[in-house]
């Protein structure tokens, strides 16, 4: 069994993981409308089906609470700007759990700590900078030479100048903040742990798979302890682009779990963090124990009617997976959490699971 010794998150209305269990407990509900600066406002068309319009405007938000300060994490202001959200927010984050473990300050094996990090490689917030400097601006300066071929050199120069003040500076020392596995490799590089340091990305079962890499590591006695859990900041325009063209949102933007009357998702954001050790490890080296995973088990659908149409059938060969490594019985379970998607596809097929 692995035990859960620490937390740390960032989710929707809740900037902590006190504010986030008050939330669970007094049933906040934290979906809101895309915050202003998001998206231009123009986006949003429910009647339109064009790639560049949305039918939806609400999910979950962390703008209020998404705040970093550089320097204590020896990040330089200037490197910030460019570096993508999810790395210096994660490591901010890092910090965060290794704190709440009781291992800030207290030593442990450094050496056989890793990092798992659940990341799903949508197209994010650095990675669309950096685009816009190699791609978009030689773009548009061809537009414009094509369009106007008698535009003098001085002008495209302007033009050029112009369009590189509005984006944010790249360059060979803050380049790597756009690699996405970067976001595992600069909580290690901190936070100075030397066990393996990497990213998953499994779409919604990311966090799951990067539990279950993570409890595998520490069974084979690899590590001794692991740093695991899930970023996702991707609320781009391309993001909400995807969703809205598989008819996934909600149109009425409510979001309604194993519901006759639901209508699709609504996408959300945020930060988990957790701290993983051998049950054993941990009572004998005093921890305090959340929780204690018993077992872990996942599954591919394989053939199905559809590439993203879930199977009963794979689902459930997953549960079966988990509870041959479980020492409990079915009856002794007392709540189960579904992915709950609020689609009329995907729910009928888990509550049959």
């Amino acid at each position: 069994p692995i035990a859960i010794i620490g937390l740390s998150c960032l989710f929707p209305g809740a900037p902590n993981l006190e504010r986030f269990w008050r939330n669970i407990v007094e049933g906040v509900d934290a979906i809101g409308e895309v915050p202003a600066g998001r998206w231009d406002p123009s986006f949003y068309d429910p009647e339109s089906s064009a790639l560049d319009r949305f039918y939806c405007k609400r999910g979950g938000f962390v703008d209020e609470h998404a705040s970093f300060d550089p320097l204590p994490f020896g990040v330089m202001p200037k490197a910030a700007e460019a570096i993508e959200p999810d790395q210096l927010l994660t490591l901010k984050l890092g910090f965060d759990v290794l704190r709440d473990a009781g291992y800030e300050s207290r030593p442990f094996a450094r050496e056989r700590t890793g990092v798992i990090i659940a990341r799903g490689n949508y197209v994010t917030a650095g990675g669309l900078r950096l685009q816009q400097h190699v791609r978009v601006l030689p773009q548009v300066l061809q537009s414009l030479t094509d369009l106007f071929p008698d535009l003098p050199e001085s002008t495209l120069a302007i033009v050029r100048e112009r369009l590189q003040q509005q984006l944010s500076y790249y360059g060979p020392d803050v380049i790597s903040g756009a690699i996405p596995n970067f976001v595992a490799s600069r909580l290690a590089n901190r936070l100075d742990l030397r066990g393996p340091a990497y990213t998953v990305d499994a779409a919604c079962a990311s966090a799951l798979l990067a539990i279950e890499q993570a409890c595998a590591s520490l069974a084979r006695r690899e590590t001794d302890a692991m740093l695991v859990g899930g970023v996702h900041l991707s609320h781009d325009l391309t993001f909400w682009a995807t969703f809205c063209q598989l008819g996934a949102l909600s149109r009425t933007g409510t979001i309604r779990p194993l519901s006759q009357d639901a209508d699709g998702i609504l996408i959300g954001e945020g930060i988990g963090l957790a701290m993983l050790k051998r049950l054993d490890d941990a009572i004998a080296d005093g921890d305090r124990i959340y929780a204690v995973i018993e077992g872990s088990g996942s599954s591919s659908d394989g053939r199905s009617s559809s590439l993203v149409a879930p199977s009963a059938t794979g689902q459930l060969l997953a549960l079966e997976k988990a509870w041959g490594q479980a020492g409990i019985s079915r009856e002794d379970i007392g709540l189960v959490e579904a992915h709950g998607t609020g689609t009329i596809l995907g729910d009928p097929i888990e509550a049959d699971a």
